[in-house]
């Protein structure tokens, strides 16, 4: 499994409506200030909307806003949001049933590092994101 720029991008995006609470902000700010592609960032505040993350609104004095606490969304959430189940090896995903099913010595080993990795991206949030965030 590979983290996208789509996931990435999310996560910037996130982490600039974090740092304005309360505030509309265009996607053209949003875009240039976290260097999105102006025309794909829609698509992208379209799915951070879907579990009610932002809101968008139209017209003067619209834009995008963050609608709940950014300590409430972690790394692993953005990242399942716009990829689906974080997955290190397709033996974990259940998209295939491996014919070395209960007989791999590689198995523990994956699910062993799956669980750390998914572990950091839990502890992580577009909070903590913030903080480490420089001052422009």
């Amino acid at each position: 499994m590979e983290i996208t720029k789509k996931s990435e991008y999310a996560v910037s995006a996130l982490v600039e409506l974090a740092q304005y609470p309360g505030e509309f902000i265009s996607s053209k700010v949003i875009a240039s200030r976290q260097e999105i592609p102006v025309n794909f960032l829609p698509q992208i505040i379209a799915q951070l909307g879907s579990p009610g993350w932002v809101v968008g609104v139209r017209g003067p004095g619209g834009g995008v806003r963050l609608e709940v606490d950014p300590s409430e969304i972690t790394l692993k959430d953005v990242i399942e949001l716009i990829e689906g189940p974080i997955a290190i090896s397709k033996c974990l995903s259940g998209e295939l049933v491996c014919s070395r099913q209960g007989n791999c010595p590689m198995h523990p080993v994956w699910e062993e590092a799956q669980r750390a990795f998914v572990s950091v991206l839990e502890k992580r949030t577009i909070a903590d994101l913030v903080v480490n965030t420089p001052e422009k």
